[in-house]
């Protein structure tokens, strides 16, 4: 497989009636037509972490789409220090409603799947965290999609609200894409219980899957800026994760149900 080492960058905004989404790009300085990755971000938005993973996407073949969906929320904070911070960021997507972070990632593939420059029956999304739970929500509502590749998102919330009414895990009858999950062993977000039910519910659905559990490795153990980093660990998740998208984005295009 090529690695592409000349990496452009774009940033565009996506109108949601009056409403901003930030999209970052990265993609190889190539018109080459090629798969396509919605990249669904951690809890502290599109940081450096996030953009460098951007790259390190592009640099495998693929046109890499990180939208801000923490955008246009009030208490999103203007100072990218203030959004560092766990607890701040908490209050941010707990002011968003799951509907709105679904319907913005539809709005931007149809956008995605547009582009003369990429394979549209070859597009697929992944999140890590956060970001992971709500990858797999759109999924389940986006049978278009080539794959779904979810990092340790929550399978459940811990509570339920009007803005999200419905843990993750309700939303699987929708899936029709194959399925990727990364998960760590050491993880109070997500129990080996929720893990289990996660996966007699794809058995119970006929979708393609396959889940992984790195049992010695904390929650975020693949983000190498925070101390939860795990290097062999996130190695190994990294091989699957490019083994798996080329595998599905080089598929015949499927047909919606």
């Amino acid at each position: 497989m090529d690695e592409f080492t000349n990496i452009l960058h774009e940033d565009f905004v996506v109108d949601r009636q009056g409403r901003k989404l930030p999209v970052h790009v990265a993609e190889p300085e190539t018109n080459e037509v090629m798969p396509a990755l919605i990249l669904a971000h951690e809890i502290f938005g599109v940081n450096d972490h996030i953009r460098d993973l951007c790259d390190r996407f592009a640099q495998q073949g693929l046109r890499v789409y990180a939208p801000e969906l923490f955008s246009g929320t009030p208490s999103w904070p203007e100072d990218p220090d203030a959004r560092n911070d766990l607890d701040t960021m908490r209050k941010v997507w707990a002011e968003i409603p799951d509907a709105r972070l679904i319907d913005d990632l539809k709005e931007l593939f149809k956008r995605v799947r547009q582009s003369p420059t990429v394979r549209s029956h070859g597009i697929g999304t992944i999140g890590y965290c956060m970001g992971g739970a709500i990858a797999f929500m759109f999924a389940c509502h986006s049978p278009e999609l080539a794959f779904v590749i979810d990092y340790y998102g929550r399978i459940k919330y811990p509570t339920k609200t009007p803005n999200k009414p419905k843990d993750p895990i309700d939303y699987i009858g929708g899936l029709n894409t194959p399925f990727l999950g990364i998960f760590s062993g050491i993880d109070e977000l997500i129990p080996q219980e929720h893990r289990e039910q996660l996966a007699a519910e794809l058995e119970r659905i006929g979708v393609e899957h396959t889940i992984k559990v790195f049992d010695n490795a904390p929650h975020a153990f693949f983000n190498d800026t925070r101390e939860t980093y795990r290097e062999d660990a996130a190695r190994e998740a990294w091989q699957m994760t490019i083994e798996f998208i080329h595998a599905h984005a080089a598929q015949p295009a499927r047909q919606k149900p």
